[in-house]
Formats: C-alpha cells, structure tokens, sequence
C-alpha cells in the first residue's frame, strides 16, 4: 500500500484500486463500507436476468451492492467515490442509477459547497441567544469540516464552535414560505446541533440564515444533498 499526505493510501483489492484513509479521522462523512462479494459458489445465475452461469457466461460483480451479474446486465462503468475507488467500476442496473446521480452531487454540488455563501450565525441554548455576526460557510476540501470563516461582519470576538460533520446529531432546515399557492418553498437557513470537537459530552446548536436567500439557494440546495447523503451513510453503516 501507498500512502499520500493527506491521510489516505492506495489499496489494491479484488474490486479495484482504492484510495483509503488511514484512520477515520480522514474518512469522508458521506463515504460507504465496501460491500462483501456473493460467493461464486453461491451465486449459480445472474441476479437481474436469471441467466445461469457457465463457461461462456461468465459472473461479475457489482462494486457497489456485491452481487452476481452476467457481463451484459454490469456493463455500467461508473465513478464510485462514496467507496474510494481511483477509476470507473461496475455496476448492476439499479446501483448504477443510484452512483450517476452521486457522481452529479460530487460534479456539481460539491464545487458549490467549497465555494461557501454568506451566513448570519447565532448560537442557541435552552434559554438564550447569542449572535456571531455573518460569516462565510464552506465545505472543507476534504468534506469533513462545515467551515465558518471570518468576514469584515464577524464580530470580533466571534468564535463558533468548530462544526466537524461526522459529529452531527441533527439538522433542521428552515424553509422560507411565501404563502402563494404553487410556489416551490425554499430553504432559507438551518439549525445544526452536534457534538463538540474534543468533548462528545457537550453538544453546540447553531442557526445559519442566508444573508442573501435567493443567491445561496444553489449552495443551501446542495447542503440538504449532502446531508441526506451523510446521514444514509451512516444508516447503511
């Protein structure tokens, strides 16, 4: 194995190459286990045209679920960056419509993510509220930390707890709602509660509202994708 600076290293597996992190301090939030292959000897015809196995026809796997296919029914070669993988894998038919719509979140909704928007933050308690000013809220290029940094509307002695995504507990959007029927409801902002960075005892809750709704749409859009993403990986974990 290889390794890289920035905590990861090149695995070389039955399924393909792999770019892995070393710990899951480096793990991305939003990346799936591996699946176990279906044995050879327990899959005997294809799982989607029941084709039986044989010389000619020979067994694949899908790199995403594990299960047996014939060449015809995996000839889907796709990007699977929720598994590490360095190159385009197989799939089955129904994995392979799940992985093209990931490839456009990281294709599309990431580059948003990174970029950031202008974000009021206030700190919230069972009995107060505290405001932090406005700041720009990114997605860290390696995906695991949702950023806050200082703008010229910070207040000076501003100082967010640092919000990691894998220590997320709960987030709650808040949807703008124009009152006229037919109109789409849009997100305007959202309240995150997670566990502190050092002490998983202490949790923080903030509320991050859109200085501009309309201009961050495109980059709150994209972070409800992402938690949705989040949170089914860690339910298929």
């Amino acid at each position: 194995m290889e390794s890289s600076s920035d905590g990861h290293k090149l695995a070389k597996t039955a399924s393909g190459l792999r770019m892995i992190p070393v710990s899951d301090m480096f793990a991305s939030p939003f990346a799936l286990s591996e699946p176990q292959w279906v044995s050879d000897k327990d899959c005997n015809a294809c799982e989607s045209c029941k084709k039986s196995f044989d010389f000619f026809n020979r067994r694949h796997h899908c790199r995403r679920c594990g299960l047996c296919f014939c060449d015809n029914c995996t000839h889907y070669v796709l990007p699977l960056k929720r598994m590490y993988f360095m190159d385009p894998v197989r799939h089955c038919y129904d994995c392979a419509v799940i992985s093209k719509a990931e490839t456009e979140f990281y294709e599309k909704s990431i580059p948003a993510l990174t970029q950031g928007t202008l974000m009021s933050v206030s700190e919230v308690t069972a009995d107060s509220s505290k405001s932090f000013g406005e700041f720009d809220c990114k997605l860290s290029k390696d995906h695991r930390i949702l950023k806050l940094v200082h703008t010229k509307k910070s207040k000076a002695d501003a100082n967010p707890p640092k919000i990691i995504l894998s220590k997320l507990l709960e987030v709650k959007f808040i949807i703008t709602d124009s009152g006229d029927a037919g109109i789409q409801r849009t997100p305007a902002g959202f309240k995150i509660t997670y566990k502190d960075e050092e002490d998983s005892a202490i949790t923080h809750s903030l509320i991050l509202r859109a200085v501009e709704p309309k201009s961050s749409l495109p980059w709150l859009s994209s972070f409800q994708k992402a938690i949705k993403m989040l949170f089914e990986a860690r339910n298929v974990a």
